[in-house]
Formats: structure tokens, sequence, C-alpha cells
């Protein structure tokens, strides 16, 4: 990674000190579209239609439509998405429910809709990746600072204009890339020893499982 020889205050107490020539700006100037989010009306549910998804779809930063409500009529979804149309690139933030704060990037053509609890963030890309900023939205300076910024009623919710007023720190696009690239492989790396040492966890459950088995129906003698 490059190394910075000059840093300035980011005036953000949770960002701290940020490479000098980087910037920190708010959500509302880094989008194609207002930050939007889903229906607030139940859809009627069908058998056989166009996927219609809510924070339970939100799975390891992904959608997961087998978490989908249901499907909804080609006629529903084309009335919802005179308000909201997802497409590839744009990012998810749950903004209700015990899951606020949670993020997932939209990675399929799949035509689909979206439920009120997810706000709809499409990145204007001449100012940030859309990859950069699914990422930074899950920094823990921005989980902080939504953490700050939700109200509670039975469970905690952030706003849409709370939301576009979010900050985060901003380096130029080719640095954006860099840092996604490199991201992107050591993140990699790390969920692949993940998957190697949940492997042995599971090999070892199945072991302890076999003793303990062997032991109250054969006994200590092994032989």
């Amino acid at each position: 990674m490059q190394k910075y020889t000059t840093y300035k205050p980011s005036k953000n107490e949770w960002i701290g000190e940020i490479p000098s020539h980087w910037k920190v700006t708010s959500i509302k100037y880094l989008v194609d579209i207002k930050v939007t989010d889903g229906p607030h009306e139940t859809p009627t549910f069908i058998d056989e239609g166009i996927p219609f998804i809510s924070v339970e779809s939100i799975k390891e930063s992904k959608i997961d439509f087998n978490f989908k409500r249901g499907f909804i009529s080609k006629e529903q979804h084309e009335e919802y998405s005179k308000k909201c149309l997802p497409k590839r690139d744009d990012v998810f933030l749950v903004k209700s429910g015990s899951t606020t704060g949670k993020i997932a990037i939209v990675d399929t053509d799949l035509e689909f809709n979206i439920w009120s609890p997810l706000a709809l963030i499409r990145c204007n890309q001449k100012k940030v990746l859309p990859k950069f900023s699914f990422i930074a939205l899950q920094s823990e300076y921005f989980q902080t600072s939504i953490q700050q910024s939700w109200s509670f009623g039975t469970q905690p919710n952030i706003g849409m204009g709370v939301i576009e007023n979010l900050k985060i720190s901003l380096p130029p696009l080719t640095e954006q890339q860099a840092i996604v690239t490199y991201l992107d492989k050591k993140t990699t790396l790390i969920d692949e020893l993940i998957a190697k040492k949940q492997s042995k966890i599971e090999l070892l459950k199945e072991q302890r499982i076999a003793l303990i088995n062997h032991a109250v129906t054969k006994g200590l003698n092994t032989e």
C-alpha cells in the first residue's frame, strides 16, 4: 500500500486524520439519484413473478434471493419502480430493524424490487466507485456514525435525510480502485483461511460426537 507523508484532521470524530489530499464528503454529494427506498406498503404476493426482497435477504454483504419475501406481479413491480428500480452496483443500507446498518451491493442483473427498510444508494461513478462506497459503508467509522445517528422506536432506525448527510472519507478515483483491488485480494485470503479453520472445527466436532457415542455405547475398551 502507498505510504503518505502528510495527514490532516478530517473534522469528523469517527474518521480521525486522513491523507492530506483526501476529502470527507456527505453521501448526498456522491450519488446519481437521491437516496431512496422501496414502497411503504405491503405488496400482494403471488406464486411467480418479480422477486421482492427486504432486510432478511442481506446475507454476508450480498443479496441472497433464497430469503426473498416472495414474488410480486409485473404490474406492481412497474408501479414500485417509479420510485425505486434496483440495478447492478447499487448499494443497499438496512435503515430499520435489528440489523440497521448492514450493507450489501447488487452483483446481478436480475430484475427485482425492494421494501422500505432498505435504502438504495446509487453512486455517481465520476466521483466514487460503487465498490469503494460499499467498502467504506462497512467501515468501523461509518457504522459508528450510523449508531450515533439512529433513533429508537421498538427497534433502531435511521431516516433518509440522516443517511444522506452521513460522511465518508474520499480518495481520488485512482486510489479508490487501488484500495478496492488491495482489499479484494487480502479479504479473499482471509475468507479462505476462515473456511479452512471452519472445516477443521466441523471435523473436530464430528470427532467429539463420535468419541462420546463410542464411550456411552461401547465403553472405554477400544480394542
